[in-house]
This record gives structure tokens, sequence and C-alpha cells, in this order.
């Protein structure tokens, strides 16, 4: 993986017309010549507690949510760090390092589409590592720590039943009206998509990610639905 983002990134970042377009996007210190300026202005081998480079990150994030070319310039300035975390964590992954970095650069992928930047304007860098490490690593073994009881008679009297016209989409969208403001921006985004009848093999090939990771994201983003839910009732 490591070799394919390098050589990506090389292509990449002399390609007039990837140059071009970032010049179009109005950012600081511009127009640019070449991606590894943008690098070095949102903060690449600078001070983490550098500002005015966390503010450039924060405009790059910013356009990641509708732009792909923005997001793969974010995931190239956070490489270092999550290399860091995946070779730390690769020590008890199973799978070692490649298993840990794939995991690890999935769900930056994902954050990076997602960050909530009304919410989250300062250290945008360490909260996406962290945020990368916590879902890549530290949730999934939360959920292995609990049988999760599927339903049971008291959850079950706190649902409405559905009217004879609401389809399976509509009772879910819904529900994720009434917990949107208390989900995590990645599960509502895949959330969203389940309900809009996309499948997992679907989803997985639009992100760019293994089917094993796309059915993670799934039960995760299943599994906090339905602690929302039932906290809400």
């Amino acid at each position: 993986m490591l070799r394919d983002l390098g050589a990506e990134w090389r292509r990449l970042s002399t390609a007039r017309h990837a140059v071009r377009r970032v010049n179009t996007w109005g950012l600081p210190k511009s127009p640019i010549g070449h991606l590894d300026e943008v690098l070095n202005n949102a903060g690449f081998g600078r001070d983490p507690k550098d500002s005015v480079a966390d503010r450039y990150l924060f405009l790059l994030v910013e356009r990641a949510a509708t732009d792909e070319l923005a997001a793969r310039i974010v995931l190239q300035r956070l490489l270092p760090p999550l290399i860091a975390v995946a070779r730390r964590r690769g020590k008890i992954t199973v799978g070692g390092f490649d298993e840990a970095l794939t995991e690890i650069i999935s769900h930056a992928w994902m954050l990076i589409r997602t960050y909530p930047t009304e919410r989250r304007p300062a250290k945008v860098a360490s909260n996406l590592v962290r945020d990368s490490e916590y879902y890549a690593f530290v949730q999934p073994t939360r959920y292995q720590r609990y049988t999760v009881q599927l339903c049971d008679t008291e959850s079950m009297s706190h649902v409405p039943a559905p009217r004879p016209d609401e389809t399976a989409a509509m009772v879910l969208n819904d529900a994720l009206d009434h917990a949107s403001s208390s989900l995590s921006p990645q599960n509502l985004l895949i959330l969203r998509q389940l309900a809009d009848g996309m499948t997992v093999e679907e989803i997985a090939r639009q992100h760019g990610v293994q089917l094993r990771t796309a059915r993670t994201w799934r039960r995760e983003a299943i599994s906090e639905l339905r602690a929302r839910t039932r906290s809400v009732a």
C-alpha cells in the first residue's frame, strides 16, 4: 500500500490538471507549482502546533467533503502519523503492519470526507489521526466485549408500528433524522447510504476499501444507531 500511495502521489503532485485545479481554490500562498507546496503549507513535516498550517489544513478538509483531490492531499499530509500508529498497532494486530495500515488508512479516508468542520475547526491533523486510530482499533474491540441483544420485549415496546404506506427505507431515514445529531459522521454517512439502497459491496467500491472493512463499518454504524435510539427511548 505504501508503494502504491507513493507512486500515486509522485504522479499526482506534478500533474498539470491537478496543479491547475488547486490554484482555482483560492488557498493562501497561491499560486503553487507543485502539490508538495500544498503539503508543506498544510504542516507536513512541521511543528504540529503551527496554527497557520492548521488553518490551511482546515481549508483543505472543508473542501474534501466534496472534492476527492482535496481529500487525497489531506490523506498524504496525514500519512506520517498514520504510519506511526500502524507500526505501533501492527505489533498487536493479526496481519501485522500491513493489515493495520490498511485499516487505519481506510478509516482516515472516510473521516476526512466527513470531518465535522463546524464543531472541530482546530487541531485538525491530530483530531483526524486520533479518530482514525479509535475507529480502526479501539471501537471494534469495545464492541467485541459485549453481547448485543438484538431484540427484546421491553425495547420493542418503544418502537411504533410503521404506517401501511411506509417502506423500510422511510422508517430507517426517520430514525436517522432523530438520531443524526448524536451519531458519528462516518456512521451517519454509512447508514444514509444503506437507507438509499446501497449494498455493502457498492459502499466498499465507492470508498475504495475492502469488503471486510465495509462490513465492519456497517456493523459499527448499526450498533451505534441501536445504542442511540435505545437511549432516546
